[in-house]
């Protein structure tokens, strides 16, 4: 569990198949569950997850001829990664604000601080990133690491504002991470590395997209929920303000 305040909302979150303590929260939300939460506001979610439970030969091999030859291709570029499972106050501060850079390009928001915070005191945070020979940071990975899975949280990349051969070299070093991410989870034990999310709809290219992006990792894709209990009348009134905005702005939730 962690417990943040947002909006002046006292926040009690759950991540996977924790289970619900008492929190005297405002709200209390529920995340990529297999099944809906009884009395609570629910929204399907899909995701794609990898099984860490074979060889990494035989993950090797479910990627994709692409992906393959990519990631082979950025390590002659000699791109880097580095990963920490307890990133400290260089490391957070560096991905905040590398990620508040990155998040106007996609037309997302910048990083709810509290709830990473939180999620970073309770030992929950990893973060992983690709450099380039010189240094630069071109790819930043965010996790929530719980228990026997590791889901991917936040990724970000400045490659739009990039001219096109380098924008292809962000493109291999991202790759490049994810699989570096996926031996290093492996090799602490994890059994299921979660890509984040998968696009269910048919009309948006850009995330049909990032769809094949995540489908030339191998895997499947599964049906998750995440659910919302409003426990007091100042999250119901939030929670309605919140959805009138997303529904005149046109984002989703």
């Amino acid at each position: 569990m962690v417990i943040y305040e947002k909006a002046r909302l006292k926040v009690a979150e759950f991540y996977f198949d924790e289970q619900e303590q008492n929190s005297a929260a405002d709200m209390v939300r529920f995340h990529f569950r297999p099944a809906p939460i009884p009395g609570a506001v629910c929204t399907d979610r899909h995701t794609t997850e990898l099984n860490l439970d074979q060889s990494l030969a035989a993950l090797h091999a479910g990627m994709n001829k692409e992906t393959r030859y990519e990631i082979r291709r950025a390590e002659k570029e000699k791109i880097s990664t580095e990963f920490t499972s307890t990133p400290d106050r260089g490391w957070m501060e560096s991905f905040i604000e590398f990620y508040d850079r990155f998040a106007p390009t996609k037309r997302l928001p910048t990083i709810n601080r509290p709830r990473v915070e939180a999620l970073h005191r309770e030992g929950y945070f990893n973060l992983s990133r690709a450099l380039s020979e010189d240094g630069t940071a071109l790819v930043y990975h965010a996790y929530i690491r719980m228990g026997n899975r590791a889901r991917l949280f936040h990724s970000g990349s400045l490659f739009r504002a990039m001219d096109k051969p380098m924008a292809a070299c962000v493109g291999r070093a991202n790759r490049l991470l994810h699989w570096a991410d996926i031996q290093h989870y492996r090799e602490q034990g994890a059994e299921i590395y979660d890509l984040g999310g998968w696009y269910a709809g048919g009309t948006d290219p850009e995330k049909l997209a990032v769809n094949r992006f995540k489908e030339s990792f191998g895997g499947s894709v599964v049906r998750q929920f995440d659910s919302d209990r409003l426990i007091t009348w100042k999250a119901t009134a939030v929670w309605q303000v919140r959805n009138l905005v997303h529904a005149v702005s046109g984002r989703f939730r």
